[in-house]
């Protein structure tokens, strides 16, 4: 597999049919790349056991869920419950050897192709960052709105607001984010629990169709352009970025945040810490971000068809 990433080619190896199955459905709406030296490549293989840690201690470790061994420009990182990826931050090079749990476990695989890709693209001006983005149509350009927060924050259920009100999308979970201060897509599936997609007249047969089959604490996965076609947008400008949080209140509302407010709101959900060589231009990127557009805390009350015009007023704000 060949893959156009904003001008970057990334070729895709498996030796798993289930494996490729889902990784092409994962980054179908990037578009195909022509046969050439790739910039990046990526092998992922299903194993049946999950390779041994390097010996020694890690350097970084997020609880017992990854822990990151460094040696020069190698980086392993160790999912004790998933596999290892070996990067090769030299030659733009990654190694995955994974178990089945990868591909039964929710997330699971796009977070690791996420973490085999997002050191690569650091080292080429691309930067991830954990947040959906939707972008709305003026003349001339797009504008986005970065909705930026943890797990049952509400981020979804405000992103699948916009896109149901007509915005486009540009990343359900890891849009990147370029050193002029755009908002570039990143591929992957649309995904939210079935009383999010039971929200919206768009999304409701979704729900109503697998809510039967499927246990309702679980997200629910489907491809955003089998919805609304045409829904991909390619980049735009940031115009806003919101940190929701779900509260006991009658209606939304935004709260302005200061610039150094933005920024450590924004932190936890860009920076992997294990990889200092490119922290000094993350943070760049990030403060150049903070600079350019405004950032608020959406507390978010009941009626969900009311968050697209609150988001159009963030981004009015910008002007």
């Amino acid at each position: 597999m060949l893959w156009n990433f904003h001008g970057l080619t990334i070729a895709g190896q498996t030796n798993n049919p289930a494996l490729l199955e889902r990784w092409e459905a994962s980054f179908a709406s990037l578009p195909s790349a022509e046969a050439s030296a790739p910039a990046l490549q990526f092998q992922l293989d299903l194993v049946s056991d999950i390779p041994p840690a390097p010996p020694g201690q890690p350097h970084f470790q997020q609880g017992e869920v990854l822990a990151y061994y460094l040696n020069g420009q190698t980086a392993i990182a160790h999912f004790p419950r998933f596999g290892q990826l070996t990067l090769d931050l030299a030659n733009g090079t990654t190694h995955g050897n994974i178990v089945s749990a990868a591909l039964t476990t929710y997330g699971a695989l796009e977070d690791l192709a996420a973490i085999g890709l997002s050191p690569h693209l650091r080292r080429r001006g691309l930067f991830l960052i954990h947040a959906f983005a939707a972008a709305i149509t003026h003349d001339p350009l797009p504008e986005a709105v970065l909705i930026v927060g943890s797990i049952g924050a509400g981020k979804t259920t405000t992103g699948m607001s916009l896109l149901n009100a007509g915005w486009k999308l540009l990343s359900n979970d890891s849009p990147v984010l370029n050193a002029e201060g755009e908002v570039l897509q990143y591929p992957g599936l649309l995904a939210a629990y079935p009383k999010t997609f039971a929200c919206f007249p768009a999304t409701a047969r979704w729900a109503n169709t697998q809510i039967q089959t499927t246990d309702g604490r679980k997200k629910l996965t489907v491809a955003a352009e089998d919805i609304w076609p045409e829904v991909w947008c390619e980049r735009a400008p940031a115009r806003a970025i919101v940190f929701p949080q779900i509260e006991d209140r009658a209606e939304h509302a935004l709260e302005k945040l200061s610039q150094p407010e933005a920024l450590r709101h924004l932190l936890p959900h860009a920076v992997e810490q294990w990889d200092t060589a490119m922290m000094p231009e993350h943070l760049r990127v990030l403060r150049l971000l903070v600079e350019r557009a405004p950032a608020y805390l959406l507390r978010l009350g009941p009626e969900v068809g009311a968050i697209p015009a609150l988001m159009e007023r963030a981004i009015t704000n910008y002007q």
